[in-house]
């Protein structure tokens, strides 16, 4: 079953935290005008999160990254406190019960729940009441709203700035130049003189008919004579120069002229080019007003949060700890 709780920040609380939670006594930690924060507000948002860290770090960087995490959340919790607090009193309320009923029963069809009962049930399981998880996806969804008339109508994207931004950027929407290639290598053996003259042959002989991969097979001492000399397919741009140059020009099928390396020759056989390819504008035109958007979405966040922080009376009464 899919976590119930995919609208939502996680809160999946085992029953260790909530015995720990227990025994603490709770107390008040900040106050959003009229509204205060707890401990236990802060240890359900810090559940899932303190177990993360958990896994990733022990001893003193385990306490020092749950300090700043600890510090983070409490300031997304004012945040949201600020947030909600100004939907409810710019009226974002309004037949928000029927959203909240519409969420839920989309959530019971996804995880195939006969009833509210069945729902409950799951919730339970994640440590969650019906009417608290209700309650968070209402405070979601105002939430949202007053995101989206006063943080999202500011931000605008230009035709201009997405035509720039895809020239600027052009190479996040391409797939570079790739080659398919196939070699046979002839040692020198202390003869380079014999050497040249029997790559000079197979490269003949190759141009009159025979197929690549049998003379590959049968005369190249490279690590690729088993598989007929093939050598598989590379970006070009990550090519050695000197393989580069050598196939440059060449049409599919075609062989290089031989190449000298330190203690052999060796032809190269264009087996197929893939060509850079661009995706055209249009087909991206949705990615890059997303990137754009998110770009100019945190700054205008941020002023919307810090001004709301301005207008409310907000005290932290204690260190976390």
């Amino acid at each position: 079953m899919k976590n119930l709780l995919w609208i939502l920040p996680a809160v999946l609380l085992c029953i260790s935290d909530m015995q720990a939670q227990a025994k603490t006594v709770d107390r008040i930690l900040a106050q959003v005008n009229d509204d205060i924060i707890t401990m236990s507000d802060l240890n359900r948002e810090m559940a899932q999160i303190r177990r993360e860290l958990a896994q990733r770090y022990s001893g003193d960087k385990l306490e020092e990254a749950v300090q700043k995490a600890e510090k983070e959340a409490l300031d997304n919790l004012i945040q949201e406190k600020l947030l909600f607090q100004k939907a409810n009193e710019l009226g974002f309320n309004a037949n928000v019960d029927t959203r909240v009923s519409a969420s839920i029963q989309q959530v019971m069809k996804q995880n195939n729940l006969k009833n509210t009962d069945e729902l409950e049930a799951a919730l339970n399981q994640q440590g969650m009441s019906l009417k608290d998880y209700r309650d968070q996806i209402k405070r979601q969804i105002m939430n949202n709203d007053l995101v989206s008339e006063f943080v999202g109508s500011r931000i605008t994207l230009l035709t201009q700035e997405i035509d720039k931004y895809y020239k600027d950027h052009v190479a996040d929407f391409s797939t570079p130049e790739e080659v398919t290639l196939s070699e046979i290598i002839i040692n020198n053996d202390g003869d380079p003189k014999s050497a040249e003259s029997k790559i000079g042959d197979l490269r003949q002989r190759l141009q009159q008919g025979e197929a690549f991969a049998t003379l590959a097979s049968q005369y190249s001492k490279g690590p690729t004579a088993s598989k007929g000399g093939s050598i598989g397919t590379y970006v070009v741009s990550k090519l050695n120069p000197e393989i580069v140059a050598a196939v440059a020009g060449l049409k599919d099928g075609e062989v290089s002229k031989p190449q000298k390396a330190r203690d052999s020759y060796v032809l190269y056989r264009l087996d197929s080019r893939k060509p850079t390819s661009i995706l055209p504008l249009e087909q991206v035109r949705d990615e890059i007003k997303n990137r754009l958007y998110s770009r100019k979405f945190a700054p205008e966040f941020e002023r919307f949060i810090n001004q709301l922080k301005e207008e409310a009376y907000i005290q932290i009464f204690s260190e976390i700890k």
